[in-house]
């Protein structure tokens, strides 16, 4: 049986747990490849026998490129895929909003796995409320996973009839919330990034790492976020910590909404989906990611 794993990977957690489905579909399958969402011809996706795709959340479902990825698919009718996320507190309807973009090709979604990973966003402190994860369990239930799924597409192609698979029932909250926060919103409510010329070494990581090439370092001015899907890659990644922006309007909120994340991953604990590595008691909300990093660029500086 021939598969494949498609992922988009930012701060390598999603590609982690990819690994460990890849594992696991090892051990039912010959073979299975890992590739990156750039790198993927979709020519090639009809001679698979199973296809999995993967991704962080942002905002409560799928990121942009993915769901235009989906969306450029041809038609795959009857192909056998299983998709998967990585997020912080919510998984909001990533699996749900995936799924339904794959059907309306043809595809026949067969499995849904979630897991729980540390977020990093400028504008939140750091270490966030998930921070630990993906831990051992998670990636135990991600081979676990692989070995499942990888059963259930070769028992379907070996003629046991397709039992149609829903995704998770998720909160009604989570489902207003993915359709508040449209790329319209989303521009809306954030501050512009503008890049740091006299701090700007050059180095075109940013621009290297960007997953919709809105970067452009060497044009005059340097072009950034054209286009852009609110990842915060840049910011996070920049050695010399030269893409900056007013945060303070997110800053000021970050204590109320981790109050929110604090709710249903204390629920989901209750529940034994999640454990917690650290005290939420100790975050330092003064502190937020962005000037932590731009104190240790600052402190590099200084010492080189």
């Amino acid at each position: 049986m021939k598969t494949l794993i498609i992922t988009f990977s930012q701060t390598g957690n999603t590609r982690k747990v990819a690994e460990e489905i890849r594992q696991g579909i090892l051990s039912a399958a010959a073979e299975c490849d890992l590739i990156e969402l750039k790198q993927i011809d979709p020519a090639s996706l009809e001679t698979y026998d199973l296809v999995g795709l993967g991704c962080p959340v942002f905002y409560y479902q799928e990121p942009c490129n993915i769901r235009q990825f989906i969306a450029k698919l041809p038609q795959l009718a009857g192909r056998q895929w299983f998709v998967f996320c990585t997020h912080g507190a919510v998984m909001g309807i990533t699996l749900e909003s995936m799924s339904t973009g794959l059907q309306r090709k043809g595809i026949r979604v067969i499995g849904y796995h979630d897991t729980y990973a540390s977020a990093t966003l400028p504008f939140y402190p750091y270490p966030m409320l998930t921070a630990g994860h993906p831990d051992e369990t998670d990636l135990e239930e991600a081979r676990i996973f692989g070995k499942l799924v990888a059963a259930r597409s070769r028992s379907i192609h070996s003629g046991e009839a397709f039992q149609p698979i829903a995704p998770p029932v998720v909160p009604q909250q989570w489902h207003d919330n993915a359709r508040r926060f449209t790329a319209e919103f989303l521009q809306r409510i954030f501050p512009e990034l503008t890049i740091n010329a006299s701090r700007c070494s050059g180095c075109h990581v940013c621009q290297e790492s960007c997953p919709v090439e809105g970067i452009d370092i060497d044009r005059d001015p340097p072009q950034i976020q054209n286009p852009c899907i609110y990842c915060w890659n840049c910011v996070n990644i920049c050695p010399e910590a030269a893409i900056e922006a007013d945060w303070s309007g997110q800053v000021k909120l970050a204590p109320k909404l981790l109050e929110s994340y604090r709710y249903w991953l204390n629920a989901a604990a209750t529940q034994g989906k999640f454990r917690w590595h650290i005290d939420p008691e100790r975050i330092d909300f003064d502190h937020p990611l962005y000037l932590q990093r731009r104190q240790a660029a600052l402190s590099n500086s200084a010492s080189s």
